[in-house]
């Protein structure tokens, strides 16, 4: 071997030798390699793009200030990643212009992720600004669609299912097993998530006992349920055009949400807003039982309802000689004869803000129980409305 290979030869291992003694943080696999690879890029955010596919780093796992730090090299991907976590604290209308900057030059992992949160957090205006300046993603195109409360009919059944949205054709109460199957139907997007919520709460304490009513998963409809403002500022909707009569109509409730209105319930169907709370909810319920309003009714029902003496429902007397603890009520202001409720005090029948007390759950309990065996409101209703329309 002549000096010079020799020479070449010493070189070399030396060299080697150095080398696998330099610590490197990318090709490191100790249970600190992933911190030592954070250090690295807070010091220097250029090496991100250096050895980011040797140490499979991924956007979403950094922390917030190495973000920030790449975003300011001005790399699409890292300013949208700055976007979608500005969405997640609450600041949308950065988070909405700093996207739409980079939309259009991001993978559409990152679209789809941006909307995951800005659906998330409720943000339905910004997810309609972005579909008025681009193409979403599916199938966030059609929930754009919805969001605009278009027919469920026009909409493609494998998006919806993907959005793990029901239609009317879907309406199942499975094996539950319950006195009384309820409908849940929504005209809006925001109605179908209001309708979720109160099932989901329902359920957590049902009433007036476990297993009282069960209800199917809220349905979407858009402006295949037609609703509009009656003088009373109720909301009346017309069963007679809504799709997928042999679904609903086998309920013995239905619960309709639309997005203007004050709650109501009119022949077993129940008809809330966007703005109606739980504890609504529960006091229109009660009225599936039965139990009247304890503010002055209107004068038409009170004319008719208050003209004769009697126990006319479950939380009401009407006539001069109440049943011993009963108090007057002002159902029957606008009637012939005084009213008079089971309680002194207050009751969520009267203001439904009011929790419900142990006398009127009683009373609801043993009116649910009388009636379980009859047919209900809505069942007389629809029965007699089908058999005239053939």
């Amino acid at each position: 071997m002549s000096l010079l290979m020799l020479r070449y030869m010493v070189l070399l291992v030396c060299c080697t030798l150095v080398a696998s003694s330099t610590f490197n943080p990318w090709q490191t696999h100790s249970p600190n390699a992933r911190l030592a690879q954070l250090s690295v890029l807070k010091r220097s955010p250029h090496s991100f793009y250096l050895d980011v596919q040797r140490a499979k780093l991924r956007l979403p796992e950094l922390p917030d200030d190495t973000v920030l730090a790449l975003r300011q090299l001005g790399h699409p991907e890292a300013a949208f990643e700055w976007a979608l976590r500005q969405a997640r604290h609450g600041e949308l209308h950065a988070a909405l212009l700093l996207a739409s900057a980079h939309w259009e030059t991001v993978s559409l992992q990152s679209q789809r992720r941006l909307l995951e949160s800005l659906i998330f957090a409720e943000a339905l205006p910004e997810v309609q600004q972005l579909a008025s300046q681009f193409t979403l993603p599916q199938p966030y195109r059609t929930l754009s669609r919805i969001m605009q409360g278009v027919s469920a009919s026009a909409l493609s059944s494998a998006d919806l299912q993907a959005l793990n949205i029901k239609t009317v054709d879907e309406i199942s109460w499975g094996s539950a097993q319950c006195a009384r199957r309820v409908a849940m139907l929504s005209d809006s997007w925001a109605g179908l998530k209001k309708l979720q919520q109160l099932k989901t709460q329902y359920l957590a304490a049902p009433l007036p006992y476990s297993g009282s009513y069960c209800f199917a998963d809220p349905v979407y409809l858009g402006t295949d349920l037609q609703c509009r403002l009656k003088a009373q500022k109720f909301a009346y909707c017309d069963l007679s055009i809504l799709p997928g009569r042999a679904k609903w109509s086998s309920a013995d409730h239905l619960v309709l949400m639309t997005e203007h209105g004050d709650a109501n319930v009119s022949r077993g169907v129940m008809t809330l807003s966007l703005s109606s709370d739980y504890k609504v909810f529960i006091h229109e319920l009660m009225h599936f039982s039965g139990f009247e309003d304890e503010y002055a009714i209107g004068k038409a029902k009170a004319h008719r309802l208050c003209a004769t003496p009697g126990h006319k429902a479950p939380n009401l007397y009407v006539g001069h000689q109440p049943p011993d603890g009963w108090y007057p009520s002002r159902s029957c202001e606008a009637g012939l004869l005084p009213a008079f409720k089971p309680q002194q005090a207050m009751s969520n029948m009267q203001y439904q803000s009011l929790a419900l007390t142990t006398r009127y759950k009683a009373l609801w309990l043993l009116a649910f129980q009388q009636q379980r065996n009859k047919p209900t409101d809505f069942q007389q209703f629809i029965q007699v409305r089908l058999a005239a329309n053939g």
